[in-house]
């Protein structure tokens, strides 16, 4: 096999276990919540951009630069749906559709204008591993191996803890959360 193929290949299912990580994400969100959301890549957009604002900009360090973003995101993510998808959960898929891709749109348009079209890196220089002529990214196997860990995760968290198995129960079933609405032990 061709030196270069191989290693194609190899970058191919490194950067594969990192979508596949975020098509996990997305397998939730249609499933459970039973919304077309189209901007989930655009909150991963704005955290990553926060993190490159904080660390490049502002001089903060890479972990905390993180930790301050993942709150962001998630304190983001709650805004979205208490403003957007609430107020649409019932309406038509098409209706779902375009609000999300209204949001997609506005994010997309929003970090273009503030950090315009160029590259950003944040710099931080991994080393690269070389297996008999293969070049491997540091930087991607990481991503690979974090994607990994957090599938595992999300797996063991949806089959072993009460509030996983009421997330699968509600995305076969929607109208439990309808019989049962004095329920505590509904989520």
């Amino acid at each position: 096999m061709d030196i270069y193929l191989l290693e194609a290949v190899i970058n191919g299912i490194l950067l594969g276990g990192v979508l596949a990580l975020l098509a996990l994400g997305l397998n939730l969100i249609f499933g459970v919540i039973d919304v077309v959301w189209i901007a989930y890549a655009d909150l991963v957009m704005c955290g990553m951009y926060l993190i490159y604002y904080l660390n490049a900009e502002l001089g903060w360090p890479l972990l905390l630069a993180c930790a301050v973003a993942i709150a962001w995101v998630a304190a983001l993510g709650v805004l979205v749906h208490v403003l957007i998808i609430a107020p649409i959960l019932g309406s038509a898929p098409i209706n779902q559709l375009l609000a999300t891709g209204g949001l997609l749109f506005f994010l997309q348009s929003f970090a273009t204008l503030l950090f315009g079209t160029d590259f950003r890196n944040i710099g931080v220089r991994l080393p690269i591993i070389e297996l008999g002529g293969v070049y491997i990214s540091s930087a991607r196997l990481l991503a690979f191996a974090v994607a990994g860990a957090g599938a595992i995760a999300l797996y063991f968290f949806l089959r072993r803890t009460f509030v996983g198995t009421a997330i699968r129960a509600i995305a076969q079933d929607r109208g439990s959360v309808e019989r049962w609405p004095d329920s505590p032990h509904v989520c």
